[in-house]
């Protein structure tokens, strides 16, 4: 079980099973930190921020598939049957299969939230069929869980805010798995750091900040407030430590998590300290010091755009620049550790 990490925690999953080891979820998860600026004119929000590298879905499953040696086979957007038909394929050669983008209301084992609520985009690990069901593996909940074809068709009916179409699945063939835990997380947070520090694309890492920083000021004389609104309200919500999620300030309602929005750079800190000793490398304690410093850059941040976004007032944005720039200096430390400069 791992609460909130579905996403890796079926990868995870068929690692143990070939390996008899486990790679914690925390490793894989929160070490895509970084930054990206994504701009889209007729987007809601025509500048979006994620102060992470990539996505979920088929991107995460991409970065980590060389390094921890499995293949992917892919399919979205078609009919249910046609990819019924094609994941049993997949489990008949033993090929465990990722469901991506899952609305936990119709699946009957989510007690708290069938029929009850929508939760989109879950992502379960299905190790089993028969004529009525498909067997799965929930991140949420011990063994195997039943879930009814006909409600495993509704669940999956729907694309994932831009992230999936419906009916996305990802076989996990683990062939060659690489069976030194430590290098794989190690090689991980490397590989990473290279983007961030080095990369090609101007939007994405130390480039994308640095543009951003250049950029951001003269926004309030490009965009109207209630754009400037939606791309305040866009960076809060995805700097969620847990999940995206608006806090009570905003949105007036308490989802029950503890959530704060340092864009899960304390999560990071706290799994680098954790597995330092088992999997990392002594500068892992200096990189997370440097990791739990910009997040409470960015937690202030974001306190100060809930005050904007709660006053309408986007005029004195340059007074967020020297934390940015802070944010930069802890960045640029902690991202040079793991590269192993």
């Amino acid at each position: 079980m791992a609460d909130y990490l579905c996403p890796v925690n079926g990868l995870c999953d068929v690692y143990e099973w070939k390996t008899g080891k486990r790679i914690p979820e925390e490793l894989i998860f929160y070490a895509k930190a970084g930054f990206q600026m994504i701009s889209q004119k007729r987007a809601d929000a025509p500048k979006m921020i994620f102060l992470g590298q990539g996505s979920i879905g088929k991107r995460e499953y991409e970065f980590w598939k060389e390094i921890i040696g499995y293949e992917i086979m892919f399919g979205e957007g078609k009919c249910f049957r046609t990819t019924w038909k094609e994941i049993c394929a997949l489990l008949d050669r033993e090929i465990p299969t990722i469901l991506f983008g899952l609305d936990m209301f119709y699946l009957p084992y989510q007690q708290k939230f069938y029929q009850k609520q929508h939760i989109l985009g879950h992502v379960v690990l299905m190790v089993g069929y028969d004529d009525e069901n498909a067997y799965i593996h929930d991140n949420s909940k011990e063994g195997v869980q039943p879930v009814p074809l006909s409600n495993l068709e509704q669940a999956w009916a729907k694309s994932y805010i831009g992230i999936s179409k419906k009916n996305t699945y990802f076989g996990i063939n683990m062939k060659s798995p690489e069976t030194d835990i430590s290098q794989i997380v190690q090689k991980g947070m490397a590989t990473n750091a290279e983007m961030y520090l080095h990369s090609a694309l101007s939007f994405v890492g130390q480039k994308g900040l640095d543009k951003f920083m250049k950029e951001f000021p003269k926004w309030k004389n490009v965009f109207a407030q209630e754009a400037l609104c939606k791309i305040y309200l866009h960076f809060i919500e995805y700097t969620g430590s847990v999940l995206p999620e608006l806090p009570y300030e905003i949105s007036g309602s308490r989802s029950g998590i503890i959530n704060p929005h340092r864009a899960s750079r304390d999560k990071l800190a706290q799994a680098l300290l954790k597995y330092q000793g088992s999997f990392g490398v002594p500068g892992w304690e200096d990189a997370a010091y440097c990791f739990e410093c910009s997040g409470e850059i960015i937690q202030t941040i974001v306190g100060g755009f809930i005050e904007d976004v709660g006053n309408m007032s986007f005029g004195n944005s340059e007074k967020y620049i020297p934390f940015f720039q802070k944010l930069r200096e802890h960045e640029e430390c902690a991202f040079h550790i793991m590269l192993r400069d």
